[in-house]
């Protein structure tokens, strides 16, 4: 009988917020102008709000609150099982992507992204890229799981991005 492991997380789709969140700004600046009217009555609006700290409190509730929630909802929800032979990626409104361990030839955690672990074959074509919402010990737990299987020699190493410390991982066949 096969041993399966199954991870589960929110998947990180970064051109799709991007548009989302830049799109739901502009509804929100339009409403609020067409609400105070125009660009210069929302300006004496701001100018005369009295305190910067409460406008502040006031933009994070109303308009930076309800952006954030509204990305937990549109970014996809994805299903990664590893069992003996296999890395399956499911994931709603998608076709089930299915790996052959074998053909893993290298795994990179945290060389082009923050938080992404992406999957290479043996001529280093990107077979997978996986990049969780929040939840950043997940792609060490996969990378983990496919070396176990795979018996893949592990590299640590860091890099720095806006002044922090971060630690990069490779895995590569021996």
């Amino acid at each position: 009988m096969a041993h399966m492991r199954t991870f589960q997380f929110k998947s990180h789709n970064i051109k799709k917020g991007l548009i989302f969140g830049f799109g739901y700004l502009m509804v929100v600046f339009l409403v609020l102008c067409i609400v105070f009217d125009g660009v210069n009555g929302l300006a004496d609006t701001i100018n005369n709000f009295g305190s910067a700290k409460g406008l502040g409190l006031l933009v994070a509730v109303v308009v930076i609150g309800p952006l954030v929630i509204l990305l937990q909802y549109i970014n996809p929800k994805v299903d990664i099982l590893i069992d003996n032979d296999y890395l399956h990626i499911r994931q709603a409104k998608r076709n089930d992507q299915i790996i052959a361990l074998a053909v893993i030839d290298r795994m990179e955690i945290n060389q082009k992204l923050v938080n992404q672990l992406q999957l290479f074959d043996q001529n280093k074509q990107l077979l997978a890229n996986i990049h969780p919402q929040s939840d950043t010990t997940v792609i060490f737990l996969i990378a983990n799981a496919i070396s176990q299987q795979e018996k893949l020699k592990q590299s640590k190493g860091n890099k720095k991005i806006f002044g922090n410390t971060i630690e990069t991982v490779s895995y590569y066949r021996h």
